[in-house]
């Protein structure tokens, strides 16, 4: 290695040509090329960037992934990386290996889809010019490797080439943030950092398999991606919401973006915009709680509960067990009704059941294997079957039921869905705050004052409390698969008949948090606590209120007049089969109402607490009855038997019947 003096070597407009040792990984019919170069502090701080600094137009149609990368955690830089670890005294520092993916840049500045050729090359290296370095340009990175060895050099132009950090960007920014504190000893300064380049180009030795990667309209930044969240789902936890938008195998995740538009700014059929759903940050299920969620009316956390509650996936807790296994190839089937749609579109899937496929490549016997999800073509399939399912439902409860639909309209007209809000609300609190400066005095009226409207806008209606809306999806669920019960269903399709209804209900006032009903709140002891009414946040709760949607919904759709009628026949061992599901909802309801006149009456007795309760449950019923209701319905219910059922444990979840006020996973607080 005569001659490879590499420091120092530079041309006016190229960094330094950094020493290296490359490499290639190869574990999956794609090569990525990576290379391991030693890098002075300071030229890391000056020469590499964050993500979040990505030169973009900030008004572009960014993909989620593209955000998600854009986002630090700054707060966790300050305070944990930099004041609690490198500026502790007496605490030995190492960070270990960025890694940095040189991406290249247009004429504009922003980037582009391909390094393409160099435009400015460098002056070239002297030790380079012996024969054994061979000097390759990829766009404005230039590459020195040797003919039998793995070392070599790389330097690029930091005009034409932006050095993204995709894995240590905190790490890179606690450093950024270190050396502008200053006063530093000199001695900080001869720290050498890892630093792993990767140059996703095939002059550089990239090889991407076909199938490995999506389609984009930049495939240098869709491969950027695979890699950051593969680093980055190895190492520190992702973000649960960047998890579920991401994931390729996760079933409720995959089901889930299907809900939902995959740009900024962009309305597309069948889907809700992103500027309706909240997924940034850590807000978990909430989309009520300040201006910073005021255009919401859902979260991707909250859409990933509902998901999972409608699906009811049985995974095996041993996915060596056949019946395990078989329970839960059973669940993924009948939840989304995957055999009938594979022979439907047998044509574009070519896979056989998946049932027939589980039996003979993981339980055939003496080859067992373990089965804990299924195959991607599989989950691809089992997502496309979900949308012509499920969307349709969905979608027409978060469109069209009308606390949800007016909504939207004033998010609208206030730029949440395509103007300057849905592009400012995706944005990390750097570029917010760059917006912020560019619009100056307008800032109030572009961002801060439609915010504190829609805000305000959102305090009343139930439909933008996170345990509600987990609650009228399952109610819907339970509505949707006995619709066919339904006097007069084959007239109209569900969802339509399902919003009505809803509709109806709200025009009542029935979906108001505060609304009264006699001398209590409506929703207390379902919604409400029975002793100060307000939001009581557990599985408990969502239950109750899905329970009184569903028995309002058969109570209704029904045309039935009298309240106590309907209840005796539901409580009846026969009214399963007109009223599927009732009689566990039916228990449900009433112990909540229980707690409500325990509370008042601390030492009612037995007789007078079953009066009450019933009174009550009459006059909740009561509210739900339609204007087309007539006796001659309730005298049909006669042909049931009023002979009462044995008390039954009412499943929730799939899991478990316990009903007490026990917080759920959505790990929600006592108010939004």
């Amino acid at each position: 290695m005569d001659g490879f003096d590499v420091p120092g070597s530079q041309s006016p407009h190229y960094t330094e040509a950094w020493p290296i040792l490359s490499g290639t990984m190869n574990l999956s019919g794609s090569e990525i090329p990576f290379y391991q170069a030693m890098i002075p502090l300071k030229s890391v701080v000056d020469q590499l960037d964050l993500v979040e600094n990505l030169p973009s137009d900030l008004r572009a149609n960014w993909r989620l992934e593209e955000l998600f990368q854009r986002e630090i955690d700054w707060e966790r830089v300050r305070e944990d990386l930099v004041k609690g670890y490198l500026k502790r005294p007496n605490k030995l520092k190492f960070f270990s290996t960025l890694t940095v993916a040189l991406l290249p840049l247009d004429d504009e500045g922003m980037l582009a889809p391909k390094y393409g050729d160099v435009v400015s090359p460098p002056v070239p290296l002297d030790w380079a010019k012996a024969p054994v370095w061979e000097t390759r340009s990829i766009g404005s990175v230039e590459i020195v490797a040797h003919a039998s060895l793995p070392n070599g050099a790389l330097r690029w132009d930091p005009k034409r080439i932006f050095a993204a950090t995709i894995d240590g960007q905190h790490r890179l920014a606690a450093l950024k943030t270190l050396v502008k504190d200053g006063h530093l000893p000199s001695k900080t300064f001869d720290s050498r950092l890892s630093v792993m380049f990767l140059v996703l180009d095939p002059r550089a030795g990239f090889v991407l398999a076909q199938g490995q990667a999506g389609e984009d309209d930049n495939p240098i930044l869709t491969v950027v991606r695979e890699i950051f969240i593969d680093l980055n789902m190895h190492s520190k936890t992702v973000a649960r919401a960047r998890q579920i938008l991401l994931s390729d195998q996760d079933i409720e995740a995959r089901c889930l973006r299907e809900l939902i538009a995959t740009r900024v700014g962009v309305e597309e059929e069948g889907r809700l915009p992103l500027g309706l759903i909240h997924w940034q940050g850590n807000e978990s299920a909430k989309f009520n709680i300040a201006e910073r969620t005021a255009p919401f009316i859902t979260t991707v956390e909250l859409l990933y509960a509902i998901i999972k509650d409608l699906l009811d996936l049985k995974r095996p807790k041993d996915p060596l067990d056949p019946e395990q296994v078989r329970k839960f190839v059973s669940t993924i089937e009948s939840s989304v009704s995957l055999d009938a749609f594979l022979k439907e579109k047998s044509a574009k899937y070519q896979l056989k059941s998946l049932a027939s496929y589980v039996e003979e490549h993981h339980l055939k016997k003496d080859f067992e294997t373990s089965f804990v999800n299924p195959s991607a073509p599989y989950v691809r399939a089992i997502a496309d079957s979900f949308s012509a399912l499920w969307r349709p439902v969905l979608l027409d409860v978060l469109t069209k039921f009308r606390p949800y639909a007016d909504f939207i309209i004033e998010v609208e007209k206030r730029g949440g869905i395509k103007g300057d809000i849905a592009h400012y609300m995706v944005q990390p609190p750097a570029a917010q705050k760059q917006l912020r400066a560019q619009w100056g005095e307008d800032t109030p009226v572009k961002v801060d004052g439609p915010l504190a409207e829609l805000h305000k806008m959102k305090s009343s209606d139930w439909a933008f409390y996170a345990v509600f809306q987990k609650a009228l999806f399952r109610a819907t669920k339970v509505a949707l698969q006995q619709y066919s019960v339904i006097p007069g269903y084959t007239q109209q399709p569900f969802n339509v008949a399902w919003t009505s209804f809803l509709n109806d209900i709200d025009g009542r006032g029935g979906f108001k948090v505060k609304e009264k009903l006699g001398d209590n709140p409506l929703w207390a002891g379902v919604g409400l606590s029975p002793i100060g009414n307000t939001i009581t946040w557990s599985e408990a709760a969502v239950q109750r209120i899905s329970s009184l949607i569903t028995l309002w919904w058969y109570f209704y759709s029904n045309d039935l007049s009298a309240p106590s009628q309907f209840i005796k026949k539901v409580a009846a061992s026969q009214g399963a089969e007109r009223f599927p599901a009732a009689k566990g909802l039916l228990g449900s309801l009433r112990k909540g109402v229980e707690g409500l006149v325990r509370a008042h009456d601390p030492e009612v007795s037995e007789a007078k607490l079953k009066k009450r309760v019933d009174e009550r449950l009459n006059e909740l019923m009561a509210f739900a009855r339609s204007v087309t209701a007539k006796e001659s319905n309730d005298k049909a219910l006669d042909s049931i038997s009023d002979e009462a059922a044995a008390p039954i444990a009412l499943v929730v979840g799939g899991d478990t019947g316990d009903e007490s006020d026990q917080s759920e996973t959505l790990t929600m607080p006592n108010s939004e």
